[in-house]
């Protein structure tokens, strides 16, 4: 009958983020959650943002720009905390493009994922312009973090693989799997700051960034030229 009385009350909030900020505050002990993300700043009045994460299966919660804290929605958040900080571990020392650090922190038996919070902007919040203006340096940059990445083995991860004998290869190996929202970047640089969100993370083929899809095809095009110059010729790395 609750939800029933939620999904009601909701028909009447045309604002998205608003309506899944007040169907989250109904459903979800979210005071406690943000009172409890509050602890980690020195601050007297830190500054919350709180946004639902993609699916829906998240809350997303902002400290001072310095911390991001992910209250899991649809689970207990163990299994996919304790997976996403085993890869991030073990290719940050890898990759060429900054992974930021993560620790597991428990509240009321949810395993909540606290990330160094990283300043700058993604890549869709460029217009297409823009995009396009830097699509040399910015594919530059994201063909050698396929590239090393991707050619990538750590021992430590090979048991999160579906076949853990199976190896890396040109466009098949660790990858972010959702790279197009989720690499910052320095407005005024166009460096690459930090590649986020890894919860989806596969060992498996990535030739989908490469080429289809919707998307910024003239990025997608000077990516794979980039990608290709590294590997051909030239030897996966063991």
């Amino acid at each position: 009958m609750k939800k029933l009385l939620v999904n009601i009350l909701c028909v009447f909030i045309p604002n998205k983020h608003k309506r899944h900020m007040f169907r989250l505050r109904l459903n979800y002990p979210i005071y406690k959650w943000i009172q409890f993300a509050k602890s980690f700043s020195s601050a007297r009045n830190p500054r919350i943002r709180c946004t639902c994460g993609y699916r829906g299966v998240n809350l997303v919660v902002n400290v001072d720009d310095k911390y991001v804290l992910k209250f899991p929605l649809k689970t207990n958040g163990v299994e996919i905390a304790t997976r996403e900080k085993r890869i991030t571990d073990a290719l940050r020392p890898i990759s060429p493009i900054k992974i930021p650090k993560m620790e597991i922190v428990y509240f009321d038996d949810l395993a909540i994922r606290k990330y160094e919070c990283v300043r700058g902007i993604g890549f869709h919040d460029l217009d297409r312009a823009e995009q396009n203006a830097h699509v040399d340096k910015i594919a530059r940059q994201l063909a050698r973090f396929f590239y090393v990445v991707g050619t990538a083995d750590p021992k430590e991860i090979r048991d999160l693989k579906n076949n853990k004998n199976e190896k890396p290869s040109i466009m098949h190996g660790w990858n972010q799997n959702d790279l197009w929202d989720n690499f910052i970047i320095n407005p005024r640089t166009f460096d690459i700051i930090a590649m986020i969100d890894w919860e989806e993370a596969v060992f498996g083929d990535f030739y989908r960034f490469f080429v289809g899809g919707t998307g910024n095809g003239l990025m997608k095009r000077a990516l794979l030229r980039e990608y290709l110059k590294l590997c051909v010729p030239g030897p996966i790395r063991k």
